[in-house]
């Protein structure tokens, strides 16, 4: 896709979007038109809060969903924080199902909710596999957090699936999407999902702090959040400290005064997206990956070799790591590297050429 590699910076090699997404050209003057300018002007807030409206509406096309069921957030743990403490911890159902292959602050925060008398319980086993968390779920389950594709393997799981069996033990399903938005299909109502959490630094190259809490229809009327600010008010602009009544929506969620920039520059790479169309945006980075893939025996090859069961990324595990360490490094390659292997994510800004030149090396140091 000549035409996208033209609207990003991309630096040489990248290989980094499941980390940071690369910087649309027109960011800056987005920024600088409808947040520099209405700050210089003196029309702040009134634009400034068409921006957050812009946001809601945007992201929601993106999730099929409805813009009332949005609500931004600066980041995925306190995102989930939130979720946590509006609702009341219930002894007879205070267990919180999770996977060890979820992203560490999602552990730490729920870690956390141990103070409030909930319980911890890890699924065994292969979690791509429903009956694994089919055993970990029970009627003492007040919410069951799931990823939809992991960080470290970019393994897709069974989202729909798994919702299914808290929905039928009582319990309220949390989606982590950090990983998976605007590569694989995130869609809350066809899941059945409870909440879905998520941020644009990474694929949809929004930058840092533009994320996002997603609530249905079905669970916001009984949610009561604890960290509550004037946005998390019905009428935020009523002024009177001693009546606060929580938003009708989503929105009961936000808290205190909102941050525009991050939702400004998000908007603007949101209307990349909208020109070029999803569909064409995960065709792109399945072909690239099969690049990748083809070029590595089995053994090595830590994600799914199908494009239906992985995300953005390729995880390669060798036996004998420092080799292909050092030549990507003296090749200036950018990737990094946890436990499960080297990760080196694709997007639709990839060169062909760069993932040629990756699958080569591959060849040569694996």
């Amino acid at each position: 896709m000549s035409d996208m590699r033209d609207l990003f910076h991309i630096p040489d090699r990248y290989f980094l979007s499941h980390s940071v997404g690369c910087l649309p050209r027109q960011t800056k003057s987005a920024l600088e038109q409808n947040f520099l300018e209405p700050w210089r002007t003196g029309s702040t807030w009134s634009d400034w809060m068409d921006a957050l409206d812009t946001f809601r509406a945007r992201l929601a096309k993106i999730m099929s969903a409805t813009p009332d069921t949005i609500c931004p957030q600066s980041n995925v743990s306190s995102a989930l924080t939130k979720i946590l403490y509006s609702r009341k911890c219930q002894p007879n159902r205070n267990r919180i199902v999770l996977s060890r292959q979820a992203f560490p602050t999602i552990g730490f925060v729920i870690k956390q909710a141990q103070r409030a008398g909930y319980e911890l319980r890890f699924v065994d086993g292969d979690v791509t596999d429903p009956s694994n968390w089919a055993r970990a779920i029970d009627t003492q389950t007040a919410f069951v957090h799931m990823t939809h594709v992991l960080s470290n393997t970019s393994h897709i799981l069974p989202i729909k699936a798994i919702c299914s069996l808290a929905k039928q033990a009582g319990a309220l399903s949390l989606v982590d999407a950090a990983q998976s938005i605007g590569i694989v299909k995130v869609d809350p109502l066809d899941w059945g999902a409870d909440f879905v959490l998520g941020t644009g630094v990474k694929f949809l190259c929004f930058g840092p702090g533009a994320c996002f809490l997603y609530a249905s229809k079905r669970v916001i009327p009984d949610c009561q959040p604890v960290d509550v600010g004037w946005f998390s008010h019905e009428n935020p602009f009523e002024m009177n400290i001693d009546r606060f009544r929580y938003a009708e929506d989503a929105m009961r969620f936000f808290g205190g005064t909102p941050s525009p920039a991050p939702l400004i520059a998000a908007n603007a790479a949101m209307k990349i997206w909208d020109e070029i169309g999803f569909e064409t945006l995960r065709l792109s980075i399945s072909s690239r990956l099969d690049i990748l893939c083809r070029s590595l025996p089995k053994d090595v090859l830590i994600s799914p070799r199908k494009a239906e069961k992985r995300g953005g990324t390729c995880v390669v595990n060798p036996k004998n790591r420092r080799p292909l360490r050092d030549a990507l490094t003296s090749a200036s390659f950018l990737f990094d590297e946890r436990k499960d292997g080297f990760r080196f994510s694709v997007h639709g800004y990839t060169s062909i050429e760069d993932c040629k030149r990756l699958a080569d090396i591959f060849k040569i140091y694996i």
